[in-house]
């Protein structure tokens, strides 16, 4: 009885699989999602992102078709040369969005941190005038 239900099961699943696979956009319900998805969260152009999900789907590009489009999905670390030279070939989507995003991550601290030396150098600036204006009030007072 357990073996007849575990293998009803598995044929339904293998069922669904196939169904799944045969869907025009692989497995996404909704790809126009997954592309804005991209775009938003990750900052990849539409062209980037439906070049990434082609790669994803076909499991690699030869090599020949070579554009802006792989060259930035390279930077990102989403992509690579596969080992014969031959194709381009996507990293799985946990490891190359991941490195996209810590590569961002990073820059964005390093941007921040820069930015908040930029702003102490003004507060430096500004700490004389503040207090040259200070001292000159509290002058006039003592004056009065």
């Amino acid at each position: 009885m357990q073996v007849s239900r575990l293998k009803s099961e598995y044929i339904a699943m293998r069922r669904g699989l196939l169904v799944a696979t045969e869907m025009r956009s692989g497995l996404l319900r909704d790809e126009e999602e997954v592309v804005r998805g991209l775009g938003s969260e990750i900052e990849l152009g539409r062209q980037e992102a439906l070049l990434y999900l082609k790669i994803l789907r076909e499991g690699g590009i030869p090599r020949a078709k070579k554009s802006r489009s792989t060259e930035i999905l390279l930077s990102r670390g989403m992509i690579l040369l596969s080992g014969d030279g031959k194709r381009f070939i996507a990293l799985h989507p946990r490891l190359g969005i991941a490195n996209y995003f810590r590569t961002y991550q990073e820059r964005v601290a390093r941007e921040l941190r820069e930015r908040r030396m930029r702003v102490d150098k003004l507060i430096l600036a500004l700490i004389p005038v503040y207090e040259a204006t200070t001292e000159k009030r509290l002058a006039e007072q003592g004056g009065k």
